[in-house]
């Protein structure tokens, strides 16, 4: 049987998912991609920040009132999760280029989470 609680409160998850999204758009506010891929830093930092929110991701996915929500707002989560794992366990075969692009998709998702934490309060 799976267990249908987390250790903490789904709105402390939410609130750290949207600031590791405002870190990401604030690391490449007026970049593009060419300037990204050039960049190690900054690359680097999204990709840390794109794990912390793929483990969070992970993590509420598992409350089924939250998967719903998460359904219900069109929010990739599988693909995030799994996003946590290719750059923890497959960190060698990922290329700015993914990076890149799942930075623009958490940018534009950034609409979707705030409504999940807002359906909370």
């Amino acid at each position: 049987m799976k267990r249908n609680h987390l250790e903490r409160n789904p709105k402390i998850y939410l609130s750290e998912i949207i600031e590791f999204m405002e870190k990401i758009e604030t690391y490449t506010k007026g970049v593009n991609y060419e300037a990204f891929v050039k960049d190690t830093k900054t690359i680097d930092a999204v990709d840390t920040n794109i794990r912390k929110i793929g483990e969070a991701v992970r993590v509420l996915s598992k409350h089924r009132g939250i998967k719903e929500l998460f359904y219900r707002f069109r929010i990739p989560y599988t693909d995030l999760s799994e996003m946590r794992t290719d750059l923890t366990h497959e960190y060698f075969s990922v290329g700015a280029d993914y990076i890149w692009k799942t930075t623009m998709t958490l940018i534009c998702i950034k609409p979707q989470f705030k409504k999940v934490l807002e359906e909370l309060e």
